[in-house]
Parts: structure tokens; sequence; C-alpha cells
């Protein structure tokens, strides 16, 4: 069993709808044990509406290329299209075991916030 920490943000009209669909559909993928509260952040670096973002504590069987091939597919099945200011839904694996990933994401101040839940 792997215990990974997931981000999970959208902008569109129908954010945090769209994080509880997210979020179920990992469920076909992960345990999820915790999740913190939905917070709203402003874009960085880009002209967009604001996110809704949330993070989640889980556990998988899968590897970690498994984990993130099925994570995309549930993007592309709730909207996500790459390129553009809307994201429908983005899910980051943030750690995996004891494996750090985007690394640049950890010191944003949403993050910070969010881990202090978990």
């Amino acid at each position: 069993m792997h215990n990974v920490i997931l981000a999970l943000g959208s902008n569109i009209t129908d954010r945090q709808l769209q994080l509880q669909k997210a979020l179920t559909l990992c469920k076909a993928y992960v345990s999820i044990g915790q999740t913190t509260p939905v917070i709203e952040t402003a874009a960085i670096g880009v002209t967009a509406p604001p996110y809704a973002n949330q993070m989640a504590r889980a556990t998988t069987t899968l590897t970690l290329d498994e984990l993130t091939d099925n994570l995309k597919a549930i993007e592309q099945q709730l909207g996500r299209k790459r390129g553009g200011n809307l994201v429908a839904i983005d899910i980051d694996i943030m750690q995996y075991d004891n494996q750090r990933l985007h690394h640049n994401d950890w010191d944003r101040q949403y993050i910070k916030t969010l881990i202090t839940h978990l």
C-alpha cells in the first residue's frame, strides 16, 4: 500500500462540484482517508477566474505511473483541456510515499495552507 497526497483545483463555474466529482472518481484508484476544506485562491501567473482548491490524503495499490495515468484520465473525463485559462479540473499527486512531486508547488501559499489540514 502506498501513501499519497493529492491536490485538486478547478476554476470553472461549478468548481466545488468539479472537486466533488473528481474525488468520487478518484475513489476507484485510491482510498481517501482525509480531505481538507475547500479554499478559493487567485490564479497564479495568468488572468483567470479564481480557483477552488482542496487536498486529500489517500492510499493506493497502484504504482506512481499507473496512478498518474488514471488521474489524467479523470481530468479528461471531467473536461480538462490543456492550454487556456479555464481549468475544469487539475489533479496533482503531490506526494507518493516519501517522494515529493511538483516541487515548486510546495512553496505556494495555498499548498502550505491546505497541508496543515491533513
